[in-house]
Formats: structure tokens, C-alpha cells, sequence
């Protein structure tokens, strides 16, 4: 562990008694980049059941934003498995800006959810920096998720012409920056605390008109103080920004993994729903962008959705529009309609018949050298190939 590092941890205390929210979370201790961290995380509902649900959440937020879903989604025979993002909710807090990255934050997440919970066959449900962060988990490991469901979220490559950022994130990043997310300054600017007072905008909807003042604390509850704030002050600015950033902090680091996630997904043939919220000032059409180049999105059986009615954190205030979206996607993509990534070579057949050519003429070439090969001893260096001996039992 460095020695300048420092973590914090929010005290038990402050989740007790939350409002629609009874459940105790697991922990996952990471020791990526030479640190040590604690990742919260829940496994809800039937551990055996056939379809498993990851429920990603992001800045401002941490899994309590998925109280509304959490019971029908077990009820309807799902399991669950949600986490705090390090720097949210229960999850540790490293103390310093400088210890939050891009590439940090998709490292905690393959070593959760891979490394550790050995996740197969999931649906995923990303939203907003669940969704920075998750797509390129998705990418890096498409062969674990059987779906993926995109919600209120981007993959930007600090190019313009391919996607560009909105005017709308280059303001909440000035706001976020000026104010350090500060107590003080919220309540003077706003009249309450970050997060509480952001959620009760953009988190309500028709399934939570009015989010009441026990919920905001509920939102609040990870950071008692100012000092806790590290991680979601460095948030938006991770978000992958070109030169012409506005702010004049463009963020290009990350910019070129993710347009190799982007390689991925303009081949990625799974099912991908669509879930945008039609009042989501930050990403308002996003979804172009997936139809345009993500060949899943026209899978058969897929039928995006409009979540209606509430802002960029859907899950709170569109939680029953976004179930049955959920219920349904999976209804309607069976596994056995699924089929595994392929990448098809271009020569076609023509390309494979020369490959084996090639294949036949280095074998002859390296025999006349005296090469063995992998073979019995008396065949003089023939291919040879059999099944499993009897009594040998294949190593995996």
C-alpha cells in the first residue's frame, strides 16, 4: 500500500433505518494498484436461478437507488446481484482525488464481478458511470453476459464525429467543480445537501412523484461530511473529453480504450435493449448512437423503450416502467436464441482453404528438417490425433 494512501469508510450507523432499504451488504476487499479497497456489494434473490440481473448505479447514487426494483425483481424469480462503485454508498472512499481513475474504476469492477463473484450468463443493467465503466467490463469480457441493457448512459472517445458530449455534462461539470459538491455551497446555492437535493429532481417520476426529505438522507447517508467526497467530486472529471472541452480540463486518457470497447460493441450481436429517459437533460439521444452501430440492438425480440416522465436517474422514478422492460426483454430473448460472439474471417472460405495449405507445406517443410511434431514415436512425424483415453479424465 503507498503511504500517502488513505481510505475512508462511511460508519454503519448512517444506513441504518433507510427507507425502503433492509438490505446487508457482502464485502469484496480489492488489492488492484496497490491499494486495498472495500467493495459492497448484495446477492439478492434464488442464487439458482436461471436468469441473474447485475444492477449497476453512478455518480450521485449507490445501489439504494434500486430500492423500488429490488422486490418485484425477486418476486419475478431473478437474482440480483448490485454494488456500491468505490467512492459510493457502503463501498471505501479513498481520501484523495488522485486516487480515483478511469481505468481504476473498470479494474474494481472486472475484479468484483469476474475475479471474485465469477459472474456467467447476466444481464446488465448500466446506467450513467455504471454504464462508462460497465461497457467496457462488457467488452472485455462479452462471453459473461448473456444481455446487455443501456440506460441514461455514454461511451465517449473524445471524438466529435462519432459521439459528442453535451453541453448539458460540460455544465454539471462547472457546477460540480466550483462547488467541490460542498455542504456549505449546496445549501446556500440549492437549500440542501448533494446528493440528496440533485436526486429529488432527477430521480422522481411516476413511480415516486415526490421523494420525501428520510429518501434524500438516504442518498446523503455515504458521506458525512465534505471529506468523503473525493471520488464523486473526480467523477465528471473522468468522463473522457476532447480538446475542445469547455471547461479547459479535457480528459483524453481513457479515450482510445474506449473507442477499442466501441470495436467490440460495432460487432456485438447479442440482445442490447435501449431504456433512455425522455427527461434526461445529459442524455437525451444517446440511444442514436447504439442504433446506429451496435448490431445487438436489432436483435430479434428486442423492443426498446422510452422510460417516461423522469430524468437521468430512471430507476427511481421510472422503477415500474423499467421492470417491465426488463421482464420483458428477457422474455422475449430466450438463451437459446443467443448466440456466442463469431468473428467470421473475410476471405471466406477461399481464406481457410489457404490457411490449410499453408498449414500442410510447414508441416512438410519442418518433418524434412527433422521435426517430430506432436505424435507417436514410430509415425515419423504424421499428425495424429485420438480421443480421451480410457481412465483419463480431461483436465477441466
Amino acid at each position: 500500500m503507498t503511504q500517502d494512501y488513505k481510505v475512508l469508510r462511511t460508519p454503519d450507523k448512517y444506513f441504518e433505518s433507510l427507507p425502503l432499504w433492509n438490505y446487508e451488504p457482502h464485502y469484496f476487499t480489492s488489492k488492484l494498484y496497490n491499494l486495498e479497497v472495500r467493495i459492497a456489494y448484495y446477492e439478492l434473490g434464488n442464487k439458482e436461478a436461471k436468469e441473474t440481473l447485475v444492477l449497476t448505479h453512478g455518480m450521485s447514487a449507490w445501489s439504494y437507488l434500486y430500492r423500488r426494483m429490488i422486490p418485484p425483481l425477486i418476486n419475478a424469480g431473478y437474482r440480483l446481484i448490485l454494488f456500491d462503485q468505490v467512492g459510493c454508498g457502503r463501498s471505501d472512499k479513498p481520501a484523495k482525488e488522485k486516487d480515483y481513475t478511469y481505468e481504476r474504476h473498470v479494474g474494481w469492477n472486472i475484479d468484483l464481478l469476474i475475479n471474485f463473484l465469477k459472474i456467467k450468463d447476466a444481464t446488465i443493467v448500466l446506467q450513467d458511470w455504471g454504464g462508462l465503466i460497465g461497457l467496457r467490463v462488457v467488452a472485455a469480457h462479452p462471453s459473461v453476459f448473456r444481455r446487455v441493457i443501456i440506460a441514461n448512459t455514454m461511451l465517449p472517445t473524445c471524438d466529435d464525429n462519432f459521439f459528442k458530449v453535451s453541453q448539458s455534462f460540460y455544465s454539471w461539470k462547472t457546477f460540480a467543480f466550483r462547488t467541490g459538491l460542498k455542504d456549505e455551497q449546496w445549501i446556500k446555492e440549492r437549500g440542501s445537501r448533494w446528493p440528496g437535493q440533485i436526486m429529488a429532481q432527477k430521480a422522481i417520476g411516476p413511480s415516486n412523484p415526490k421523494m420525501n426529505s428520510d429518501e434524500m438522507e438516504a442518498y446523503n447517508a455515504p458521506y458525512p461530511d465534505d471529506s468523503f467526497k473525493a471520488g464523486a467530486r473526480m467523477f465528471p472529471e473522468l468522463v473522457p473529453t476532447p480538446s475542445s472541452d469547455p471547461t479547459k480540463r479535457p480528459a483524453t486518457k481513457e479515450a482510445e480504450n474506449n473507442a477499442a470497447a466501441w470495436a467490440t460493441f460495432q460487432k456485438f450481436s447479442k440482445p442490447v435493449l435501449l431504456a433512455f429517459s425522455d427527461e434526461d437533460t445529459v442524455m437525451a439521444g444517446g440511444d442514436t448512437i447504439w442504433l446506429k452501430h451496435c448490431p445487438g440492438t436489432k436483435h430479434p425480440g428486442v423492443k426498446h423503450v422510452t422510460i417516461k416522465g423522469v430524468g437521468h436517474f430512471l430507476q427511481d422514478g421510472g422503477a415500474d416502467q423499467l421492470i417491465d422492460a426488463i421482464k420483458n426483454f428477457i422474455k422475449a430473448t430466450h438463451p437459446s436464441l443467443i448466440k456466442p460472439l463469431r468473428a467470421s474471417p473475410l476471405g471466406g472460405k477461399k481464406a481457410i482453404l489457404a490457411r490449410e495449405k499453408a498449414e500442410s507445406e510447414a508441416t512438410i517443410l519442418a518433418v524434412n528438417h527433422g521435426d517430430k511434431g506432436i505424435s507417436t514415436p514410430s509415425d515419423g512425424g504424421a499428425t495424429y490425433i485420438a480421443e480421451t483415453p480410457i481412465g483419463r479424465k480431461p483436465y477441466q
